[in-house]
């Protein structure tokens, strides 16, 4: 972030707080689901000393801070009956619909209704499988459309990493590193937050130069903070499916941290629903990756009950920051 204003040309703090009382300055408080609970405590609107009156918060989750009588607005989903017309519009806008003959445009949209199963589409998932639509019609070697959403996270990484003209790093490596960047960002508390860049070096040891490449290159993450020591993913979904698949192949037969981790997963901090996304796409890892590995088979079943009892989950991924509570 580059300021606009030096110390000497920056207007005193009397005029600040002037403005902001008077609605001269909109606030933006941006993924306030994903801060810390004590950065959250700070944001309080109904405060009579917090000076913002006119303040948009953005919020994965509906957590409206005390003393607001917000507005919420959410991003429209794409509901079945409207899949064909947004996919459409997105290829027409791409230019890429002439592509597609109107057989295989229809089949391809067949595949990502099999894909989502009984769950809404969310706008990121339609437009990352529609970039695997052009990416499989524009390339010679052979590529298919994932069958899965864990397949469509890996193939969304290998089609970034195909635009890298130099230095290429080898797709294996990419996933590897990106898988466990991820669950670092998710280990606490199984939602995507920053996680601390010198944990992460520790971890990945000699491939720690991977992460530049990984934001300079696929700009897949971004170190964040003003020391530049946290580092985060630049899409939670994205984030949720690789910490799932790592942490997948991690346990694999480990019936007692099977066991652990979803212990841990019922005693997570915070609202329930905020881990929703991340036991989700563990879920629908073990169910397409699993038995090649041989997760015990109480584990689908257990992460399934968790996901359609007590998070009562209706549409596929989570996207960052996609609610946002306006204050009148």
């Amino acid at each position: 972030m580059v300021p606009l204003l030096d110390s000497k040309t920056a207007p005193s703090l009397e005029l600040v707080e002037h403005l902001l009382r008077n609605r001269r300055i909109l606030v933006v408080v941006d993924g306030f689901s994903e801060m810390s609970e004590a950065i959250r405590k700070e944001i309080q609107p109904g405060h009579p000393q917090f000076p913002a009156r006119a303040l948009v918060i953005t919020s994965r989750l509906e957590e409206v801070p005390s003393g607001m009588d917000p507005t919420i607005i959410w991003p429209m989903r794409v509901s079945r009956d409207h899949l064909s017309t947004f996919m459409e519009a997105y290829l027409v806008q791409c230019g890429k619909r002439a592509l597609f003959s109107d057989a295989e445009y229809f089949e391809d949209l067949s595949k990502l209704s099999r894909m989502a199963g009984e769950r809404e589409v969310t706008v990121l998932l339609a437009k990352l499988y529609a970039e695997q639509m052009i990416a499989v019609k524009e390339t010679l070697s052979g590529a298919k459309l994932p069958e899965n959403v864990p397949e469509l996270m890996l193939q969304y990484l290998n089609e970034l990493n195909r635009k890298v003209k130099t230095n290429k790093v080898e797709d294996r490596a990419v996933h590897d590193v990106a898988k466990l960047i991820a669950w670092q960002c998710l280990e606490q508390t199984f939602r995507p937050v920053p996680a601390q860049i010198a944990r992460v070096m520790n971890k990945l040891g000699a491939r720690q130069s991977l992460i530049a490449y990984l934001e300079d290159s696929l700009r897949v993450v971004q170190t964040v903070g003003a020391g530049r020591d946290r580092i985060r993913f630049t899409l939670d979904p994205l984030a949720e499916y690789l910490a799932a698949l790592h942490k997948m192949e991690e346990l694999a037969h480990d019936e007692d941290g099977w066991r652990e981790l979803l212990v841990r997963a019922d005693d997570a901090p915070g609202e329930s629903e905020a881990i929703r996304g991340f036991l989700l796409a563990l879920h629908d890892c073990c169910v397409t990756r699993g038995t090649d590995i041989g997760v015990p088979h109480f584990v689908v079943k257990e992460l399934a009950n968790r996901v359609a009892e007590k998070f009562r989950i209706h549409h596929l991924g989570a996207e960052p920051d996609t609610g946002a509570a306006t204050a009148a």
